[in-house]
């Protein structure tokens, strides 16, 4: 429904000092015009769609015919609106708890039927078809009635966030205190709004230029509660949603057309205390979740009917071999995680895949899929059998109508040696890094290219080696020493290993895709106490040997 930017942006700006039943205020009209001024000048909303209400002019009729008026004006799904209020506000204790309100300039503290209640706005916003939302309020009261929202970790892709409603708030203080009207860093607004000011000129942005208004709120709530100045706390959060209402994208974008790049932003921690009667959403499984791959403390963690058909090789005395169920392999996974529509035509895949060329010559881009196919209603699974038994897997590739890949592998990746269990930890990372561009290349074909996550999961883990280190010679001529003796002790203590990254495969190049296999290499290796660098590259250096690689598989 929603598309990753804008189509134009409303405002309502309200600042009133001179009150006609309660005392006056000094610089609430300077705090609404610098925030009118610097939406047109820095983030292009047009000037004839920002209603500005000062003084006199800001009684509780016009302001809520203004708001209200947004029903009919911000009638495009992919529109912002931003509601600004500097002035009086109230909380009134009901039934159910505090109730927030705001002082219109005709307004009585003590007359609840002249101020506005704060639930009010919140519950005509439902009537705003404007996917964005934010609610600047400097004012102090209460009753926010804000829920948690879910997020996938510490950070989020600016496009998801774009595509997913919000309705946030931010207000100046809490209901027990005095909120300062001035003593902001420039001596020109509140305290609240001139961190709020400095916050939109760019000091709230993230290192990309990116400018949300969960951000701006965090830098707001920080710089306030931390001014020497200051005896108030600013209250932030969502009302409804898990979207964000973007400023300014990538570089600065003004974001009202489909942005060049997608970006992964970070999430503010520390969000203030959250109310309790609030439901959290229900949030649809992941494909790692509905396969089994959520919790890697869960004893059946990855074992699934795909997953079931994999096997393992066990060696034992006199040069024996057996092959047997697989309790430890390597599963790699990809989900598409942002609203850019990915559609896979299964059967054109299950033919063209058996087929599949490499995009280049270096070799982590030179991954082979599985040649066996078979299809289900929605997923195409390529496979490699063990010969005269279609049963036993040594790998496979499954791929779903939404672009979700996983790849699993038990045969080359795993052995048991007079039973000592072996991870190889060159098979592990080579096919690690040629999954990954595997899954760029096939994701971009299909034309996605925004934000992805990856899960590494490694199953059965407990009690296994690493083996099989890189054999190159490296700093100094020097060599790895492949386990035995002392190293025979460093096993992993955890029962399955899990490691989660986020890329967006627009801007995902050779750079960052060693980055990314060199974290995973290191984290593997401390999770089997290697306090070293990662064995799995020459010694001391990060040349990967990739023809041990190959000759291995």
């Amino acid at each position: 429904m929603y598309e990753p930017y804008y189509q134009t942006s409303w405002a309502l700006i309200v600042g009133i000092n001179d009150y006609q039943y309660t005392q006056p205020l000094t610089y609430a009209c300077n705090d609404a015009e610098s925030v009118a001024k610097i939406l047109v000048r820095k983030f292009r909303f047009p000037e004839d769609q920002i209603i500005v209400l000062k003084d006199n002019a800001a009684t509780k009729q016009a302001i809520l015919e203004a708001y209200l008026g947004f029903i009919n004006k911000a009638s495009d799904p992919n529109d912002r609106v931003l509601v600004f209020f500097a002035g009086h506000g109230t909380t009134r204790e009901g039934l159910r708890g505090p109730v927030g309100h705001l002082v219109p300039v005709d307004g009585d503290p003590d007359d609840p039927s002249t101020l506005i209640r704060w639930d009010d706005l919140t519950r005509n916003a439902e009537l705003i078809l404007a996917k964005h939302i934010l609610f600047i309020m400097d004012a102090c009261y209460s009753g926010l009635a804000r829920q948690r929202v879910v997020t996938p970790g510490t950070e989020r892709f600016l496009s998801d966030m774009l595509q997913r409603p919000a309705r946030q708030v931010i207000t100046a203080g809490k209901a027990d205190e005095v909120v300062a009207d001035g003593g902001g860093p420039e001596g020109k607004n509140s305290i609240f709004t001139g961190f709020l000011i400095e916050g939109l000129e760019g000091a709230a942005a993230d290192e990309d230029g990116i400018l949300t208004a969960n951000g701006l709120m965090a830098y707001v709530y920080r710089k306030v509660g931390q001014d020497s100045h200051s005896c108030q706390t600013p209250d932030y959060g969502h009302l409804y949603g898990d979207g964000d209402f973007i400023f300014q994208g990538l570089g600065g974008e003004s974001l009202f057309e489909e942005p060049l790049a997608d970006a992964l932003v970070q999430w503010a921690a520390g969000m203030p205390e959250i109310s309790q009667a609030i439901v959290t959403p229900v949030i649809k499984p992941s494909f790692a979740e509905r396969n089994g791959y959520s919790d890697p403390n869960d004893p059946s963690f990855g074992r699934n009917d795909w997953s079931g058909r994999l096997v393992e090789v066990r060696s034992g005395p006199n040069s024996s071999t057996e092959i047997v169920r697989a309790f430890s392999w390597l599963s790699l996974m990809v989900e598409p995680v942002s609203n850019q529509p990915v559609v896979i035509d299964i059967a054109r895949e299950a033919q063209q895949l058996r087929n599949y060329r490499a995009p280049g010559d270096e070799p982590y881009e030179r991954f082979v899929p599985p040649r066996e196919s078979i299809t289900t209603i929605d997923s195409v699974i390529l496979y490699e059998t063990l010969p005269r038994d279609s049963n036993q897997w040594k790998r496979y590739l499954r791929i779903d109508q939404d672009g979700n890949i996983e790849y699993a592998h038990g045969y080359n990746v795993f052995v048991e040696w007079d039973g000592v269990r072996c991870f190889s930890y060159v098979h592990v990372i080579g096919g690690i890094w040629q999954f990954v561009h595997f899954a760029k290349h096939f994701l971009s074909n299909a034309r996605y290219d925004m934000g992805v996550q990856l899960l590494v999961n490694l199953v059965g883990t407990r009690g296994t080696l690493l083996r099989d280190f890189a054999k190159g010679h490296g700093e100094d001529g020097k060599t790895w020493r492949q386990p035995r003796g002392p190293e025979l002790r460093l096993k992993c203590h955890d029962p399955n290993l899990q490691l989660r990254y986020k890329s967006v495969l627009r801007t995902m190049d050779r750079a960052e895709s060693e980055q990314l296999i060199l974290d995973v290499a290191t984290k593997l290796g401390l999770a089997y106490n290697h306090q070293s660098a990662p064995r799995c590259f020459n010694y001391n250096t990060d040349v990967f040997p990739w023809n041990q690689y190959f000759a291995g598989r």
